[in-house]
């Protein structure tokens, strides 16, 4: 329902939370032989587009973000800590649909290609270990 209510045109938000280790990662993300909800989403995103179920012209288009230390960094760039720190501000357009300005967008054009790029800003995560997980993201992913 919440792909559909976004391809109709409403906002949508899916927010995993817990402490580190409690899985938001694997249920976002899955693995190849159980897909998360991430991967099935864009699936849904595609098949809804050619069934024809959206309600205006669809393009896919993506950027990704993360929030760390109050600051957005765009993940979609090669050096995403050295070249996007401080640059990207959002903002509202006209019609007020709200957007990152200064944030690389790509337009995709299936599922696997949007998930390509949700591997390549993944990434370019910031993560530190701590004492329940070697490799814990230490920031928000937008």
């Amino acid at each position: 329902a919440l792909i559909q209510s976004a391809m109709d045109g409403y906002n949508v938000t899916l927010m995993a939370y817990g402490q580190t280790g409690s899985g938001k990662t694997y249920t976002m993300l899955g693995t190849d032989a159980k897909p998360g909800i991430a991967p099935r989403a864009f699936e849904r995103i595609f098949d809804l587009m050619e069934e024809g179920n959206c309600k205006f012209d669809c393009v896919v288009s993506v950027y990704m973000l993360e929030l760390y230390n109050d600051k957005l960094v765009d993940l979609l760039k090669n050096n995403a800590y050295t070249e996007s720190m401080d640059k990207l501000e959002i903002k509202k357009d006209k019609k007020g649909v709200v957007f990152v300005s200064g944030a690389i967008t790509r337009t995709v054009s299936s599922a696997s290609d949007l998930l390509k790029v949700f591997h390549e800003g993944l990434a370019n995560r910031h993560t530190a270990s701590t004492k329940m997980n070697v490799c814990s993201s230490r920031s928000h992913l937008v």
